[in-house]
């Protein structure tokens, strides 16, 4: 499969649409004017072979892109956008409004969030096949918890057992000490 890339550099599989043939990319959107006769209206057919972004204005190398829906520059420098079915020059104000700072940032931030949910979306959906074919990227790790327990009934417990197996081999000792001294009769 080849990329198609139209006026703007935008690739026709990603920015634009298909199933909506006339409808340009939106950071290009300015570079076309709208109405069924128009002569400057995007074609998704066309895209990259005659496209008519910025007819009479710069043609398709003066399609440029922004998050505003782009616009057409002449060789001359003068800017224009599309309103309906022609072109607009825009003059002083107007070009600072829309390559200023002020109405581009939320749509950047915009773009941006989005661009982060669905980033987070494929990497869960990742994880999930993964885990699905059993290839789980997270295993699951096993907590050893053989600390020996320090509880003070512990250390009772300890201390009585080593008590009373003293207490047992010492009876043990002393009652063969007695038995070897009743056999030689050594007790009277």
């Amino acid at each position: 499969m080849v990329n198609v890339t139209c006026c703007g550099d935008q690739d026709r599989a990603t920015e634009a649409s298909e199933t909506h043939p006339y409808r340009p990319p939106s950071d290009t959107r300015n570079c076309y004017t709208s109405g069924n006769d128009s002569p400057a209206r995007f074609d998704w057919n066309q895209c990259g072979l005659d496209d008519k972004a910025c007819l009479n204005h710069g043609g398709c190398s003066g399609c440029i892109p922004d998050s505003s829906g782009g616009y057409c520059q002449e060789t001359n420098g003068d800017i224009y956008v599309s309103r309906g079915s022609k072109f607009i020059k825009l003059e002083g104000k107007e070009i600072i409004d829309r390559l200023g700072q002020g109405n581009g940032n939320k749509r950047d931030n915009m773009r941006l969030r989005r661009r982060e949910k669905d980033y987070e979306r494929n990497m869960e959906n990742r994880i999930r096949e993964m885990q699905i074919m059993g290839r789980d990227p997270f295993p699951s790790r096993r907590i050893n918890n053989t600390q020996p327990d320090t509880t003070p009934q512990s250390f009772v417990g300890y201390y009585m057992n080593n008590i009373g197996l003293g207490l047992g081999i010492l009876l043990l000792l002393i009652s063969l000490g007695l038995e070897y001294a009743k056999s030689k009769n050594l007790l009277k």
